[in-house]
C-alpha cells in the first residue's frame, strides 16, 4: 500500500500506477491457487460486478488528469487510507470478526454490495488502494479465515485484471515498463521476506504504526508538493 504513493516521488503517476498493475496482478496469479474456489462466491460477484462502474469512472478521470494533479489524487487516498487503518481498532469491532461464527454474520443487501465494489474499483484503479473498502464490506459477514482470505484474492485478482485492458487503452503500458516488471519481480520476492522476518521480530502494533506513519507522510507531502 505504500509503495505507489513512495514511488510517486520520483517517477510519473501514470507510470507508477502502470507498472504496479502489472507486479500486483503477477503477485494475484500466484496467490489464487492456494486458495481456488474457496472464497465466497456471492461477496466477489457482487464487489466486481460494482467494480465495472468504479474502474469505468476512475478511468475517465485517469484520461485527462494531469500528472500533477494524479499525485494529489492518490496523495489524498493514501492519507485516507492511512488514518481508517490507524482507526481499525475502533471500527472494526462495531463490524464484527471474521474468526466469528458464521451464524451470527450480518448480510448485506446486493445493491450494498454493488456500491462497495464501485469504491473498491475506483480506488484500485486510481491508487492501488481498493483494499481497504473489500476489508470493509467482507468483515461484517464474518466469513472465516480461509473464506475471508480466499475472498479478498479473488476479487483483487479479478479488479486488477479487468483494469489491463482499461490501462492499456489509456496507454499506462510500455515494453519498458514490461521488462521493468519482469526485473521486479525478485524483488518483490525479497521484500515479502523481508516483511515476514521484520513482522516476526518487530511488535505487530509498533511495524503496522511505522508503516502507517510513512504512508500518510508520503500522502501528506504528495498533497501539498
Amino acid at each position: 500500500m505504500i509503495v505507489v504513493p513512495m514511488f510517486t516521488h520520483f517517477r510519473s503517476a501514470r507510470n507508477v500506477i502502470g507498472l504496479m498493475l502489472l507486479l500486483l496482478f503477477s503477485t494475484d496469479v500466484f496467490s489464487l491457487r492456494h486458495y481456488w474456489k474457496r472464497w465466497h462466491r456471492q461477496s466477489v460477484t457482487r464487489l466486481i460486478l460494482g467494480s465495472l462502474l468504479g474502474i469505468t469512472l476512475a478511468s475517465l478521470i485517469l484520461k485527462d488528469i494531469s500528472d500533477v494533479h494524479l499525485k494529489k489524487v492518490i496523495g489524498g487516498i493514501a492519507c485516507l487510507f492511512a488514518l481508517l487503518e490507524f482507526l481499525r481498532p475502533y471500527w472494526q469491532p462495531r463490524l464484527g470478526n471474521s474468526e466469528q461464527h458464521v451464524e451470527t454474520a450480518f448480510h448485506f443487501k446486493t445493491w450494498q454490495g454493488l456500491i462497495a465494489g464501485m469504491f473498491a474499483g475506483a480506488f484500485s484503479t486510481l491508487a492501488h488502494m481498493g483494499g481497504l473498502v473489500v476489508v470493509v464490506y467482507l468483515l461484517p459477514q464474518r466469513l472465516g479465515n480461509t473464506a475471508f482470505v480466499a475472498t479478498t484474492t479473488a476479487t483483487y485478482f479479478l479488479l486488477n485484471f479487468i483494469k489491463i485492458p482499461f490501462y492499456y487503452q489509456l496507454e499506462l503500458f510500455s515494453f519498458e515498463i514490461l521488462i521493468e516488471a519482469i526485473a521486479l519481480l525478485p524483488f518483490i520476492a525479497l521484500g515479502v521476506l523481508t516483511g515476514i522476518a521484520l513482522n516476526n521480530r518487530v511488535p505487530e502494533r509498533l511495524f503496522s504504526r511505522i508503516v502507517l506513519f510513512f504512508l500518510f507522510a508520503t500522502g501528506v507531502h504528495l498533497l501539498f508538493s
